[in-house]
């Protein structure tokens, strides 16, 4: 193989790998807020028939990374279907992932916002 192609090849490697990682680190952060100011449950899934996980505080900020449609939940920002796939360090310092209806996370879009979940 010449030396050229070697050049070439690796430097699309490289762009791909800096492509891809670049991606998966662009997680945006959205704050979650109530009407009352009491926590939010995060669920196990997306609707109101999933257990609850956990309990977030009121104007917190979460880091998000894609929705999925389930419950219509009536929250601070409206009505919707979606849920917001999120995560959370409880008490413990573990790290969860769970949903979270949009309706109670300020994203500045009254539709889905990034990527549908799997």
């Amino acid at each position: 193989m010449s030396k050229l192609k070697k050049r070439g090849i690796l430097s699309i490697v490289i762009a791909s790998l800096f492509f891809f990682s670049s991606n998966a680190l662009a997680v945006q952060y959205y704050t979650l807020s109530t009407n009352s100011g009491m926590p939010l449950n995060m669920r196990s899934g997306p609707g109101t028939n999933y257990p609850i996980m956990l309990s977030i505080p009121s104007g917190s900020r979460v880091p998000y990374y894609c929705y999925s449609y389930g419950t219509t939940v009536t929250g601070k920002y409206g009505t919707s279907n979606i849920w917001d796939q999120i995560q959370w360090k409880d008490s413990r310092g573990v790290v969860n992932i769970g949903y979270i209806s949009d309706t109670y996370l300020y994203t500045g879009s009254d539709g889905p916002v990034g990527t549908q979940c799997n």
